[in-house]
């Protein structure tokens, strides 16, 4: 009988199963060649301990069991139980029709899995084309919350289902009406596919809001094409603003995505952008957007320049904007690569909200200084590389005429080992071509050859000596440039530039040696704590003293290109010591592992960032030390502390002293959920006193949960406090501030849950030397105690641009975001279901 029951009991589990896939998403787009996320804990189908499980022998048992030969029929009677492995099917009678190959089950009908529960009143199973019918039933997934019940659930052939008169939520924590639900009197279901639902409601407390007489919805967690969620928002210098994708899968490897853009205040356009990813260096990425600003009045166009001083404050009718990126392997060790931001204009970047339909490109775009092109070749062979590139910068603040461009720049470097790893040879040499519209440029070839031997005496002390020389061949040609500074002639926001008198020109040749040298130990000592997971504790205490020589040779009259033209003089001593902690920990709870995945496809969490060459968002900054793994035991480091200082024996550093400040930077790594970094200058001259302090820290209550059990789209999960602190002298300001102590600036973000219905946000950025407030954000969230949907409402006031934003996100479980999050992202999110990113609209 076992053999006969073990298929349909695997085809249960499955059938619960599909509460979790049921739930119709909203198409998302992650990386193409990425597997993609699904709405459950699980990926890449049945986990595999689930399947295993149902590979286990089946015992059926019950207060009276009745065997009738002529139909080889077992009738199992009162409190009647099938258990395999983890599974258990209860029910008031279950008979076993062997010659039919069908079993069915009577009156409180309860199948306890360890993914899914199912109650029916009656329930079907033929066991030969595994198909399943049950009525009046009641699924609740376990790993979260999808619940759906139906009159009628029909399990066809294959992965086909149809519920009749029924309903989905995934607000199944609370008893009563669930906050909202999707009813139909039919919904057909091809796992894989697609699903419909016919004659249906979306439904808030049991009431119907909203007739849904077709829909159509994905049950499967592949890409789809369709509608992506859209972004809305009011702002006072935007007007209403609605931006609508559309996603097109093409095919496993690429998609693209198109959106309409609309702006009541400003302008109508659209942006597109394709996506081709076949590998971590192997990738076309690119992103188009155009503009028509005819809408826009004067008034509101001269009201957000707020520094009119820029080169080119006018604001054109038509603009465009064009950031794209590529990567191709030509063979192993030669890339082709590209990379481009080029704008219609000076101020596109600091006015736009949008410049990207996905995650992957790079930030803070609204900030840039220059809008920078670089393009180029790079083979890598055994210890150095060889790569001619071309770079065009886009001056976003002088005129165009005087920005200094790379085209082209070759360059080669690499490292020998002689003598059996006595000493190390290294070598740099940069082949460029300087060109600008006006000004001085010219072509320089510069080498840099140097030699260095290290050495070690016993455990404790090691050093090194360097002897090198920085040396240039180059042309000049053109007009010097003046530069008036800030503070200067009525300049307020920037210096400016003007064409002086010609330049020296001609071939120059020049040279300058050097010499480094150094010694450096490390004393260590190990504490057994024996403090809860915490074995050992190490604490290490790290000295350095360096030295580096150059002579005085006149570089005056070189060309300033880049930070290689000059190598100024110096006899220069730094010395500082470093102090580590490092913990060692057993017992460590390991990570869950989801569902299979293929090898040659990237996982969600990897892809939601893009190509994985991007530099780290500031919110995704890592907050742990360095760590080591083996087994059951990990070593992680926990804190760090450098002070240093530097003492130049011919050369006045600063104020007429020849030792610098004092630095010291300290990195603290307690836990998983908090993490202190900060940085002291301190000037230990007469009249001294701190002269630059920040500190940045984030902090995530040990009771947020950063994780929901259903699929939350764009929302933010998780409580969490960020804050950072900037402070200058305001000796050593740019020009004398407004506020006497200095600059001065704090930065915050602070997201926390009130209570299991309600949550509040908070992001201030205050400038203290300008008194004035330059972004404040201010966040409510009302909320479902089980995370089953979430609306948000955001009101965001800003200095530059000068505007006031609303801004609205409605979040229900196992569907997606519709609106902008106006929260941001958790700084303790990395990936995974909490808070990830579609790929699509992201909050910059």
């Amino acid at each position: 009988m076992g053999c006969f029951l073990k298929p349909a009991l695997k085809r249960l589990a499955i059938a619960g199963l599909w509460a979790a896939m049921l739930a119709p998403r909203i198409a998302f787009a992650d990386a193409p060649g990425a597997a993609s996320s699904s709405s459950g804990p699980h990926r890449g189908g049945v986990p595999s301990p689930v399947k295993a499980e149902h590979e286990e022998p089946v015992n059926v048992t019950g207060q009276e069991t009745i065997y009738d030969s002529k139909t080889d029929t077992f009738f199992v009677k009162g409190d009647a139980v099938m258990t395999q492995g983890g599974s258990v099917l209860k029910a008031d009678e279950i008979d076993v029709m062997r010659r039919q190959r069908e079993a069915h089950a009577y009156g409180h009908v309860h199948l306890i899995d360890p993914e899914v529960e199912m109650w029916a009143t009656e329930g079907k199973i033929n066991l030969a084309d595994e198909t399943l019918d049950l009525y009046n039933a009641k699924v609740l997934a376990k790993q979260n919350t999808y619940h759906l019940e139906g009159k009628r659930i029909i399990k066809l052939e294959g992965q086909n289902y149809e519920v009749r008169n029924g309903f989905f939520t995934t607000c199944a924590c609370q008893k009563g009406a669930p906050d909202w639900s999707i009813t139909a009197d039919q919904m057909d279901v091809n796992v894989g596919t697609s699903g419909t639902a016919r004659n249906g409601k979306f439904t808030v407390l049991g009431q119907p809001i909203i007739p849904l007489p077709f829909a159509k919805f994905p049950a499967d967690s592949s890409r789809h094409s369709g509608l992506l969620s859209g972004r809305y928002g009011q702002s006072g210098l935007r007007g209403f603003q609605w931006l609508q994708p559309y996603y097109l899968a093409i095919n496993k490897s690429s998609d693209a995505t198109f959106a309409v853009d609309v702006e009541t205040n400003q302008r109508i356009g659209g942006l597109a952008e394709y996506r081709l990813t076949n590998g971590t260096d192997d990738y076309l990425w690119g992103n188009g957007a155009f503009y028509d600003e005819s809408i826009r009045s004067q008034r509101n166009r001269v009201s957000d320049i707020a520094d009119p001083q820029i080169a080119d404050p006018h604001i054109p009718v038509d603009r465009f904007g064009l950031i794209a990126m590529a990567r191709q392997h030509i063979t192993d060790h030669l890339i082709a690569y590209g990379d481009t931001i080029s704008v219609s204009d000076s101020l596109y970047l600091r006015e736009m909200d949008v410049w990207t339909l996905s995650r992957g490109y790079g930030n803070n775009f609204g900030s840039m200084r220059y809008a920078v092109s670089n393009f180029g070749l790079l083979d890598e062979f055994e210890n150095a590389y060889v790569r001619l590139q071309g770079n065009w910068n886009q001056d976003l603040i002088q005129p165009q005429q005087f920005a200094l461009q790379r085209l082209p720049d070759l360059t080669l470097s690499g490292r020998q080992e002689l003598f059996d790893h006595l000493m190390f040879a290294d070598y740099d040499a940069q082949a460029v071509d300087f060109y600008r519209a006006k000004g001085v440029d010219g072509w320089r070839f510069d080498v840099n050859p140097r030699v260095t031997i290290p050495w070690r005496v016993g455990d404790y002390l090691t050093g090194y000596g360097t002897v090198g020389s920085q040396g240039a061949v180059y042309t000049s040609a053109g007009h010097n440039l003046v530069i008036e500074p800030v503070g200067t002639d009525g300049h307020t926001f920037n210096n400016s530039i003007s064409l002086g008198p010609l330049g020296d020109s001609g071939l120059h040749v020049n040279a300058v040696p050097y010499f480094k040298t150094g010694v450096s130990s490390v004393l260590d000592r190990v504490y057994d704590t024996g403090w809860h997971s915490i074995e050992k504790l190490k604490n290490t205490i790290e000295p350095f003293v360096n030295y580096t020589y150059v002579p005085r040779i006149n570089q005056t009259d070189r060309p300033l290109f880049d930070q290689f033209d000059r190598l100024n003089s110096r006899s220069l001593i730094t010395y500082g010591v470093t102090t580590r902690l490092f913990g060692k920990f057993s017992d460590l709870p390991q990570p869950e592992q989801s569902g299979d995945t293929s090898s040659n496809e990237l996982s969600s969490a990897d892809t939601t960032v893009g190509p994985l060459h991007e530099e780290p968002v500031p919110d995704d900054a890592e907050r742990e030390g360095a760590s080591i793994v083996r087994g059951d035991v990990s070593s992680r480091e926990l804190a760090q502390l450098t002070v240093q200082q530097a003492y130049d024996t011919t050369h006045v550093i600063g104020e007429n002293s020849n030792i610098s400040d004092v630095e010291a930077i300290l990195n603290v790594y307690p836990t998983s959920i908090a993490s202190l970094n900060s940085q002291v200058d301190y000037n230990p001259r007469s009249n001294g006193g701190i002269t630059y302090a920040n500190v940045f820290t984030n902090f995530q209550p040990p009771w947020s949960n950063t994780s929901s059990r259903v699929y939350m789209g764009r929302a933010l999960q998780g409580s969490f406090v960020q804050v950072g602190y900037n402070y200058t002298s305001s000796r050593d300001t740019v020009f004398v501030p407004t506020n006497r102590n200095g600059s001065q600036s704090i930065v915050a973000r602070a997201y926390t849950d009130v209570f299991d219905r309600l949550g509040l946000y908070f992001g201030p950025d205050y400038d203290f030397a300008a008194r004035r407030m330059l972004s404040s954000e201010y966040g409510v969230r009302l909320k479902s105690p089980c995370d089953c949907w979430a609306a948000d409402l955001g009101l965001i006031q800003s200095y530059n641009p000068n505007e006031v934003q609303v801004q609205f996100q409605l979040t229900l479980g196992g569907l997606g975001s519709v609106g902008q999050s106006p929260f941001g992202r958790n700084p303790f999110t990395q990936g995974g279901l909490a808070g990830s990113s579609t790929g699509v609209l992201p909050r910059y």
